[in-house]
């Protein structure tokens, strides 16, 4: 189970993102399709970013400790640009998948999209999916259902 491919368990496609749009349309699509991180990408689609659901309710709780009464209150809707992680951590879709339970626990995440190098000298990321946690699970779920209906 851990030899096989990212690629055989990532989600695809995978929903982006543009930097400009507003971290609460992000949250929207987050709770639309149930899920807790989108994938920014530039005007080309590669990836610049990733912004999970704790970014957009940390900066939902920053705001709300604004004081719109203030005499320097200036009201500023926030985008994506400002509460997005722009390190992500990513992995190739050949990445076996104990590599990708390694990376999981050494950096302490739960999701990572999944990319291929793209561009002349293959010096940008293009997402091609992602994987979290919840794959991981299912994987193992299923290897277990699997294991019960044979007997064992």
């Amino acid at each position: 189970m851990h030899r096989r491919l990212v690629s055989e368990i990532m989600s695809a496609p995978v929903l982006t993102i543009e930097p400009d749009a507003l971290a609460a349309d992000a949250a929207r699509m987050m709770e639309e399709n149930r899920i807790r991180r989108i994938i920014v990408v530039d005007q080309d689609g590669y990836i610049c970013g990733i912004v999970t659901d704790a970014d957009v309710l940390e900066a939902a709780t920053a705001e709300r400790a604004v004081n719109p009464y203030d005499p320097g209150f200036e009201e500023k809707w926030l985008s994506v640009r400002d509460v997005m992680t722009v390190e992500v951590i990513t992995i190739e879709p050949e990445a076996a998948i104990g590599q990708l339970v390694e990376r999981f626990m050494e950096i302490k995440i739960s999701g990572i999209p999944v990319v291929q190098a793209a561009g002349p000298r293959g010096e940008r990321l293009l997402p091609i999916g992602i994987v979290t946690e919840t794959d991981i699970f299912r994987l193992i779920s299923d290897a277990w259902r699997a294991d019960q209906d044979d007997g064992g």
